[in-house]
């Protein structure tokens, strides 16, 4: 009989035991089925290359501000805004009767000293008079044709020729306006455009990383060293010819505490012109980075964080990264490593310590 009921409890316990396994088994398996399926991301490290941008001004080599010598009215333009001229062409006529005038007196002036130098001359000779008036008469002819210089100077000034080959901008002035060197606005200026200088610059601490990478013990060793540049234009276009970084500024802008650096490209169609705007395109090659995209990333006061996935749950996870993107996607400084799995998309529907179904995806 005590045998009888001790097979009985065996009997219940076991099938306590496999109802309650089934049951475990059964709540496993809704947790499983009721988990969400995210995408995630294994990180790997590969060879890169970033394109760093910089706003940047664009002036021709040499800007030539053309501006009147003398006071008078204009009396014709020679050229229009956007023409191409050489060294040497007509740009402007003033209208500045007065300096013709002068010219007239002066060489009449002139004249009337020579006639002086010639009479003394002989009477010098003959002890008519003596050495003194003779060189007092010379020292006046000097005098007299050095204002005719300066009249004829001043009379050459009617006419304005270009300095330099280049393309003349803007012209602020029209036919009958008075001008003179006191005017605010130039009337032109020709820009030299067959090279043209971009202007751009870098925080501190950015050029001064820029600076220790790369090779050299002086400024000119530097230069020399640094990688080939593009310029993208406002238009979203890239010029066709690389530039080459020429210069460095002396000294750091005190307001904003960056460094203004100069590249020189090329401008042999004459696409670009002075004045305009654009990126500096710089490579920075990485022969091994971890790069995550844009959309697997978000803000949170002021960090960029990611979740990290870890027997299936999420974790934000702070990561550092550089400023600048490739193809949408942040190169990883700090906080990621080959090997770790991140959710790629739909952060904003997670919380930390979520339990997911990961979905291993590859790009």
């Amino acid at each position: 009989m005590q045998n009888y009921h001790k097979e009985i409890r065996i009997m219940v316990i076991i099938l306590f035991g496999g109802l309650l396994s089934s049951c475990k088994n059964e709540s496993s398996q809704n947790m499983a089925q009721a988990a969400p399926q995210y995408p995630v991301l294994k990180i790997t490290e590969a060879p890169t290359t970033l394109q760093r941008k910089y706003p940047a001004v664009i002036q021709g080599e040499e800007d030539i501000e053309i501006r009147p010598r003398i006071d008078g009215y204009l009396q014709k333009i020679y050229v229009e805004e956007g023409s191409r001229v050489k060294k040497g062409d007509l740009l402007f006529k003033i209208d500045a009767p007065q300096y013709n005038e002068v010219v007239k007196a002066a060489q009449s002036a002139v004249k009337n000293a020579e006639l002086k130098v010639q009479k003394a001359t002989p009477l010098v000779e003959e002890g008519i008079i003596n050495q003194y008036e003779l060189d007092a008469a010379k020292l006046d002819l000097e005098a007299q044709r050095a204002s005719l210089a300066q009249a004829q100077a001043n009379q050459g000034y009617t006419f304005i020729k270009s300095p330099v080959d280049g393309v003349v901008g803007a012209i602020p002035y029209r036919t009958g306006s008075l001008v003179s060197p006191q005017v605010v606005a130039p009337l032109t200026v020709v820009s030299d455009i067959d090279n043209v200088k971009v202007y751009f610059s870098m925080d501190e601490k950015e050029y001064l990383e820029f600076y220790a990478d790369h090779e050299g013990n002086s400024v000119d060793d530097k230069l020399k060293s640094f990688p080939k540049v593009k310029l993208q234009l406002s238009d979203g276009s890239i010029l066709e010819s690389e530039g080459e970084i020429t210069a460095i500024g002396g000294l750091l802008n005190q307001q904003t505490g960056s460094a203004r650096l100069t590249a020189v490209f090329p401008n042999a169609n004459q696409r670009i012109r002075s004045g305009g705007s654009g990126k500096i395109l710089i490579p920075q090659s990485f022969s091994s980075a971890i790069m995550v995209p844009q959309k697997s990333t978000f803000e949170l006061q002021d960090k960029r964080m990611v979740y990290k996935v870890k027997d299936d749950r999420v974790f934000t996870s702070e990561i550092k990264t550089m400023p600048t993107t490739v193809d949408n996607k942040f190169v990883v400084t700090e906080g990621l490593s080959e090997g770790d799995i991140i959710v790629f998309e739909g952060a904003g529907t997670l919380r930390d310590s979520l339990q997911i179904k990961p979905n291993i995806i590859t790009q």
